[in-house]
């Protein structure tokens, strides 16, 4: 009975070492980018009022409409729309960077950081924080 529960822990060790957390998700991009009135705004010119959507539309500007800032980076995982549009449902803000939304809101603009973790090169957390300090 004894080796049957030494088997099972171990067979539960192996699986949380295969399968943790930290093999699920890990740093696939990192960038840099000035949030500014141009994102404010879909493609269609209707505001955005949702913090990550703004996000979301400062990636297509920069890679599909050409429309970049001085201090926006590239990032290699956005310039696919179907990534791209994970945004919107794996955004989160910082601990610390919960500011940022009214920030734009009051004035129009703000630089962040934005960190990207996932799987297999497929987004599955967008973390934004103050990118300037």
């Amino acid at each position: 009975m004894t080796s049957l529960f030494m088997r099972l822990g171990a067979a539960a060790i192996a699986l949380t070492l295969n399968f943790g957390p930290a093999q699920a998700q890990q740093l696939i991009a990192e960038y840099y980018t000035l949030l500014t009135g141009a994102d404010l705004r879909n493609s269609r010119g209707v505001p955005i009022g949702d913090f990550c959507g703004i996000v979301q539309q400062d990636r297509a500007n920069h890679h599909r409409f050409g429309i970049r800032h001085d201090g926006d980076q590239w990032d290699p995982i956005f310039a696919d729309r179907a990534a791209r549009a994970q945004i919107a449902s794996t955004c989160q803000l910082a601990a610390g960077s919960e500011y940022i939304p009214s920030m734009i809101a009051q004035y129009g603009t703000r630089y962040v950081w934005v960190r990207v973790y996932g799987s297999g090169g497929w987004p599955t957390l967008v973390l934004v924080s103050e990118g300037a300090g």
